[in-house]
C-alpha cells in the first residue's frame, strides 16, 4: 500500500521538476526603437527599458556569409538567467545574427566568446553556455558546409548599462572553412 501513495508523489516531483527546466526563447515580435515606459501604480516605479536597433551588417569572406540583422535591449528577468558570475539577469543585450558557410570545410564562431565595447570603454562578455538553455540562441561552434546557423547573442547588463547604452560595437571572429583557413576579425557598430 505505500508503494502505491509513493508513485504518486514521484510523478508530480518529476513534472514540476521538467517544467522548470524547458528551454526559453528570448526573441521579441515589439517593433518599438526607444526606450518604453511601463506604468505602475506607484510614483517612485522606474521607466522600463527597451530599446530596438536595426543594425543590416553583411560581409562575405572567404565563402562564409556573416549577417547581423538586429540589436535589443530588454528586460529578461523572467527567463531566470544567471551570468557567468551566477548573478540573477534582469536586462541583456540581444544581438541576432547568422552565419552562412559555403566552403568545403566546417567554419568555426563561437560569438557568445566574443564582447561588447560600450561607448565608454567597459567590456561587457557574452553568456557563456546561453545556447543550452535558450532556444533561440546562436549556437556557438562549427557550421556545416551548405549551412546557416542564426539567433541571439546574449549580453547581460546592469540596469545602469541597460539604461545609458547609446552605442558601443560588437567584437567577434568566424575561422572560415576554405584552403586559408582564414580568420575574420569583426567590430559591429550598435547604434540606439
Amino acid at each position: 500500500m505505500k508503494k502505491l501513495l509513493f508513485l504518486p508523489f514521484v510523478l508530480i516531483l518529476l513534472i514540476a521538476v521538467s517544467a522548470c527546466s524547458g528551454d526559453v526563447n528570448v526573441g521579441s515580435g515589439v517593433s518599438s526603437s526607444a526606450a518604453t515606459s511601463n506604468p505602475t501604480s506607484s510614483p517612485a516605479a522606474k521607466e522600463a527599458i527597451h530599446k530596438q536597433a536595426k543594425l543590416n551588417f553583411s560581409n562575405t569572406s572567404a565563402q562564409q556569409t556573416t549577417k547581423i540583422d538586429s540589436a535589443e535591449i530588454k528586460d529578461v528577468s523572467d527567463l531566470n538567467l544567471a551570468d557567468n558570475q551566477f548573478d540573477a539577469i534582469k536586462y541583456a543585450l540581444l544581438i541576432h545574427m547568422s552565419v552562412s558557410n559555403s566552403a568545403t570545410q566546417p567554419a568555426q564562431t563561437y560569438p557568445s566568446q566574443g564582447h561588447v565595447v560600450l561607448d565608454d570603454g567597459t567590456q561587457i562578455d557574452g553568456l557563456i553556455g546561453a545556447d543550452a538553455g535558450i532556444d533561440d540562441a546562436f549556437k556557438d561552434g562549427e557550421v556545416a558546409n551548405g549551412a546557416t546557423k542564426s539567433g541571439y547573442v546574449v549580453f547581460p547588463l546592469k540596469e545602469d548599462q541597460a539604461r545609458k547604452f547609446k552605442k558601443g560595437a560588437f567584437k567577434f571572429d568566424v575561422t572560415a572553412g576554405d584552403e586559408m583557413v582564414t580568420q575574420e576579425h569583426y567590430s559591429v557598430a550598435i547604434n540606439f
